[in-house]
């Protein structure tokens, strides 16, 4: 990669940070916060280069959706179709894809149905984590991240079976 494109990157994430905390302070309604999110992902899919680099935009957005739609406490006619296309895209990396399963795990209260899902998905990252050394410090948070959503699942009376 140049120079130039790593500087853009940095310059990606720095703006991306600075809007969402303009977005979360400015406390905005769930539709509004969405399509501001939406615009600035078409904004920086417009300077990308290549293919590659849009979809990553794109992989990057979607957590914070999720994130957002989890601590708004949205129902499944607005979680879903955001969870579908996080799951359609793909994860920018191992952490996304823990933030992705924990917040599914975490939301499930609003929409038990999902469930089996859910659990499925959340179970499907505890294996992968299981496959990176067991001193690596991303196996160690992202355990300890599957255990707390687990344990606010049961609180709310879901369990898990294995």
């Amino acid at each position: 990669m140049t120079r130039a494109r790593k500087e853009w990157w940095a310059s990606v994430a720095v703006r991306r940070d600075e809007h969402l905390i303009k977005l979360l302070k400015a406390n905005m309604p769930w539709c509004d916060f969405e399509q501001a999110i939406r615009a600035q992902e078409k904004e920086l899919m417009r300077e990308a280069r290549t293919p590659a680099e849009r979809l990553h935009i794109q992989r990057l957005s979607m957590p914070v959706l999720i994130t957002e739609a989890y601590a708004r406490r949205l129902k499944w006619a607005e979680f879903g179709p955001l969870l579908r296309r996080c799951q359609r895209l793909g994860f920018a990396d191992m952490t996304h894809r823990i933030e992705v399963a924990c917040c599914f795990v975490q939301a499930l209260p609003g929409f038990p149905e999902k469930a089996p899902r859910a659990f499925a998905e959340l179970t499907s990252v505890e294996q992968a984590l299981k496959r990176i050394r067991k001193s690596h410090y991303l196996r160690r948070e992202g355990m300890a991240s599957i255990v707390h959503a687990r344990n606010v699942a049961e609180a709310a009376g879901l369990k898990w079976e294995r």
